[in-house]
């Protein structure tokens, strides 16, 4: 059994690894952090449409998830990966394969970073190798590029920045968007639960002017949208000339049929589907912990549930995007959680109080439609929230899409991390 005091920290996404980096530095020397994923790899959604369109870019999204790029030599804290966490105890975890002589890992206290799933490529597969993810990204780039007529469903970030690569790389080709609402992505508040639950995956609604700036971006760029409208999925294909409901690369042009009787042409159907969060081990645990779909946690970070004595109410805390904090499920966001929750398990980890968290105001939302153009706004303290233009937008993120400042610069360990080509 180890002499030091676990801190166990399931998830090695951006809100799992940076409480790493926050908390190796004010934990008391009796406890160390026992960091958990179940790659072998990390990757950056943020640049991941891009990789799906430009050669080059799939090797620019992963890197490798080692000892000695996540913690400093001789550190004492510990990377297991790759490693599943298999089931959620009051007081351990249990693993798929065995760690220091056991599959169970005691805790003092445990963080769950399981962060939230895409289907490619916008994430890797669970069960995905670096090297597949990169090849089915090349697949990707392979197939946009034999295709003609591209329909994207869906006019949220995700869709709009699909399209915006696309346009920047394959300047000939007809794209359209489809989007439910009025206007692109969400610029009107969802309706109130009626339970009066206050926690829901919903982001919060965007600025409308944002829209409107984006819809005339993209017009001049040369992309359809249509709005207040959906594509029909079908279940099945009915004639050889209509869409079969599969998504890439179609056979030949199909008719996408839509639910207000019009038709558009597309080889190629891309679905943009919003975050799914992981929270399969905590319904598996105890279902009365989950909440609109996320892990139920209070003022504190700390898990809680509707069931009594949960074995997760005691010693568990959750962050990022599985968990319940309000706000945009963005790395900003994950940032924001990660900070919050070391200042409390530090706390603990030297007998003190916890520490009420409140999610910082300042925000950002910038939506690039490829490397030169997009929009996006800037949420500030008492002054609320002011659209940014598109060359503040290129610069914070369009051109390099964060990658070697917030991807690879969360790498600590002794062995430095770079793009793999």
């Amino acid at each position: 059994m180890s002499e030091y005091k676990n801190i166990v920290i399931v998830g090695a996404s951006s809100a799992g690894q940076l409480l790493a980096n926050y908390l190796s530095p004010n934990l008391p020397t009796s406890h160390r952090i026992v960091l958990i994923d179940a790659l072998d790899y990390a990757f950056w959604p943020i640049a991941a449409l891009r990789a799906a369109v430009v050669p080059g870019w799939e090797k620019k999204v992963t890197a490798p998830l080692t000892q000695d790029t996540v913690f400093p030599a001789g550190s004492i804290h510990r990377l297991i990966a790759p490693n599943k966490v298999v089931e959620l105890k009051e007081n351990s975890v249990v693993l798929e394969k065995p760690f220091e002589g056991s599959n169970e890992v005691p805790f003092f206290k445990c963080i769950l970073a399981t962060g939230a799933q895409q289907p490619s490529p916008m994430r890797p597969a669970a069960d995905s190798t670096k090297q597949g993810w990169e090849d089915a990204l090349v697949k990707t780039q392979n197939e946009i590029k034999q295709a003609n007529k591209i329909v994207v469903v869906g006019g949220g970030a995700v869709g709009l920045e699909i399209a915006g690569e696309i346009r920047a790389a394959h300047p000939d080709k007809t794209i359209t968007v489809v989007h439910s609402s009025e206007h692109v992505l969400n610029p009107t508040a969802d309706a109130p639960d009626p339970k009066g639950k206050t926690h829901s995956y919903s982001s919060p609604p965007t600025l409308p002017k944002l829209s409107i700036t984006l819809e005339k971006v993209l017009k001049e760029m040369k992309i359809d949208v249509i709005t207040s409208d959906k594509v029909i999925i079908p279940a099945s294909q009915s004639t050889p000339e209509e869409w079969s409901g599969a998504f890439g690369l179609q056979d030949g042009l199909k008719t996408v049929k839509l639910q207000s009787g019009k038709t558009l042409e597309a080889d190629y159907v891309f679905v943009s589907i919003g975050n799914k969060p992981n929270v399969s081990l905590v319904e598996k645990a105890d279902k009365g912990a989950v909440i609109s779909g996320l892990v139920d946690v209070d003022d504190y970070l700390r898990v809680i549930s509707d069931t009594p004595n949960s074995p997760l109410s005691k010693n568990y805390y959750a962050i990022g995007d599985c968990s319940s904090t309000p706000g945009w499920k963005t790395c900003m966001g994950a940032d924001y959680d990660a900070k919050g929750c070391a200042i409390n398990i530090a706390n603990e980890a030297k007998g003190k109080a916890p520490k009420k968290y409140v999610r910082p105001t300042l925000a950002a939302m910038m939506i690039p439609l490829g490397p030169e153009k997009g929009a996006g706004t800037l949420t500030f303290p008492v002054v609320g929230t002011w659209q940014v233009p598109g060359a503040m937008v290129k610069a914070a993120k369009g051109g390099k899409l964060l990658v070697e400042d917030l991807f690879y610069g969360r790498f600590k360990g002794s062995k430095k991390v770079a793009a793999d080509v």
